[in-house]
């Protein structure tokens, strides 16, 4: 530091920061976004229960604990519904699996996780994919869709705003209702992909 101090003529130098009598949760209050709208905390929370209410209530019950957290801490709806089930080892279990996240090209993921999705969902009846290379992702998830439907079940797709395709599988009776909670949570929900 001594030789870049003499280099630039003594400016290496910064006055110590301002102190401040603020705590560390009102600095984080400073910093999070300012939410006008507690109707949407609450159509989220709801939403999120709605979709976790055929898994394990313990299961359930953290995962929309973390959502909320997500939420809390400044992000949008759909990015903390995401990333609240998804993100790292401690979003949801695949033998509990309620949203399914696939990249375009995930087959792959599709083929190894639709199944536990189908059992997550309360369905008896086994989902065997059969692989067809010609297929694109926004037709696989059409196709089980369409497999779905006789069954009492949709495939809901989610608009997260990323790339990837995000769905749950609702029952039909209750898509209505669950398509108007998304909606007062500012989440675009539909049967058809984004």
């Amino acid at each position: 530091m001594g030789i870049l101090d003499k280099l630039f003529g003594g400016r290496f130098t910064m006055p110590p920061p301002e102190e401040t009598n603020l705590s560390a949760s009102a600095i984080m209050k400073e910093l999070r976004p300012k939410r006008s709208d507690s109707g949407q905390k609450k159509a989220l929370e709801a939403f999120a229960q709605a979709l976790v209410a055929v898994i394990p209530e313990k299961e359930g019950a953290r995962l929309v604990r973390r959502v909320m957290r997500r939420y809390a801490m400044g992000d949008d709806a759909p990015s903390a519904l995401t990333e609240g089930f998804l993100n790292d080892s401690k979003g949801q279990k695949l033998e509990h699996l309620v949203l399914l996240s696939l990249d375009w090209k995930d087959d792959d993921v599709f083929e190894y996780q639709a199944p536990y999705l189908v059992r997550a969902s309360g369905l008896k009846e086994p989902y065997v994919y059969v692989r067809e290379a010609a297929l694109s992702m926004p037709e696989i998830l059409h196709n089980f869709d369409q497999w779905l439907a006789p069954l009492g079940k949709r495939y809901l797709h989610l608009d997260s705003g990323g790339e990837n395709y995000d769905g749950v599988i609702v029952d039909t009776d209750r898509l209505e209702a669950i398509t108007e909670l998304a909606g007062r949570a500012g989440i675009h929900v539909s049967l058809e992909n984004f």
